[in-house]
């Protein structure tokens, strides 16, 4: 094999690695999907009705605690064991919510959530009340992926490797 092709085999496993990691980092929702299950699903909305993703829906009771996150259009669904359960719906800048649902072995319990945002006050461009408020609710920031940055440096270095490669040859 050449060494060449031996080079690109090689950068093409350690971006699959790398990229690999990234999609690792994707919160993993706690499902149940066993016997007696039951569904709660709906829309999480903001005031004005649209639609409020990234959200972080818990249902939780003496024994057990699930999660679900709202998509692009506030979606969620949970599959939790027939019981009661205290919901909670967490958002980044917005109120939580608190309430209770009982779910039904085979049936689907319907609980749509209409958010609050909060008003955050900072002084002098300062981005620290918000740094606070995120650390104080341990609350992620879905839009940064920590390994996004890792696979972002190393495509920059593959893309400027092979470009300078080919001009290398060209130049012979």
């Amino acid at each position: 094999m050449r060494p060449e092709r031996l080079f690109l085999i090689s950068l093409a496993i350690v971006l699959l690695l790398a990229m690999s990691q990234t999609v690792l980092a994707q919160p993993q929702p706690n499902q149940y999907y066993g016997k007696d299950s039951g569904e709660i699903s709906g829309y999480v909305l903001g005031v004005s009705g649209q639609p409020v993703d990234w959200a972080a829906i818990y249902a939780t009771n003496d024994q057990n605690k699930y999660e679900a996150f709202s998509g692009m259009s506030g979606f969620y669904a949970l599959e939790v064991p027939a019981a009661t359960y205290n919901l909670t719906v967490k958002v980044p800048g917005y109120e939580a919510l608190v309430t209770n649902a009982t779910v039904k072995s085979g049936s689907t319990t319907k609980m749509n959530f209409s958010v609050n945002t909060i008003s955050v006050a900072v002084s002098g461009g300062s981005s620290s009340v918000i740094n606070f408020y995120l650390q104080q609710n341990q609350t992620p920031v879905p839009e940064f992926q920590p390994g996004l940055s890792l696979t972002l440096v190393m495509s920059t270095l593959v893309m400027l490797l092979l470009i300078r490669r080919s001009a290398k040859s060209r130049q012979r």
